[in-house]
């Protein structure tokens, strides 16, 4: 089992390298997977800082206070090595999402959309490097890697999918019922939206965009809009 501490969302990696025991006092395994753990880490900030295309083996194992050898023991690919950093990014992503509506009632809906969106993205702007790798790197890595990105934002479609059917419309059937293709269009334009924030104002203003993305989601939840304050 792992001895890192699992942070919650993309978070766990802003603190990497920060702590971690003194080889001198672990087993070998435990020197591997630390090891690993750093490539890892290390992959995913030398890509934001150069792209992925002109990043080296070399570049990631003098970030990670590692050897070659350890590297090509870990992945056989700095590609490989992308899809390990991606899968376990992504599932810290995915478990810091759900970790809200585990602590609210199962029908307080529309509390745990605004909850589940200001975590996902406050946790992105924690971690700037690991953001950009993940949104916008990701797309310039290969076919693969590419459908790791898709795969991942289908089950962030898939979790609104069942929010709307399973939740939103059982506490009001008049409710329509909407395409799959709804949600899967939704996480779309949202991500679509934090590359256009990455690329023109930085990882730091993505906390901005949570109102207008909590209102777009009750918008298509079918959410009347608050009326506006008289003046």
């Amino acid at each position: 089992m792992s001895k890192h501490p699992v942070l919650s969302g993309v978070e766990a990696f802003a603190s990497v390298g920060q702590g971690l025991p003194s080889r001198h006092r672990l087993t070998p395994e435990e020197v591997a997977e630390s090891q690993r753990h750093r490539i890892v880490v290390a992959f995913l900030q030398v890509t934001a800082e150069k792209g992925y295309a002109a990043v080296t083996i070399g570049d990631i194992v003098e970030r990670a206070g590692v050897s070659r050898q350890a590297f090509y023991q870990q992945f056989p690919s700095k590609q490989d090595c992308f899809i390990a950093a991606f899968r376990t990014a992504a599932k810290l992503t995915l478990g810091s999402i759900s970790q809200p509506l585990s602590e609210l009632p199962y029908t307080d809906w529309r509390a745990g959309v605004t909850a589940t969106m200001d975590t996902y993205l406050r946790a992105m702007a924690a971690a700037p490097k690991v953001t950009w790798t993940m949104q916008i790197e990701c797309l310039a890595a290969g076919p693969e890697v590419a459908a790791l990105y898709h795969k991942a934002i289908g089950q962030i479609a898939e979790l609104y999918r069942i929010t709307y059917n399973q939740v939103v419309r059982r506490e009001d059937p008049s409710r329509p019922p909407l395409p799959d293709e709804a949600f899967d269009v939704l996480v779309g334009g949202l991500s679509d939206r934090i590359r256009y924030c990455l690329y023109t104002k930085g990882a730091e203003a993505i906390p901005d965009l949570i109102p207008d993305f909590v209102a777009t989601i009750m918008a298509l939840f079918g959410e009347k809009p608050a009326p506006a304050d008289k003046p």
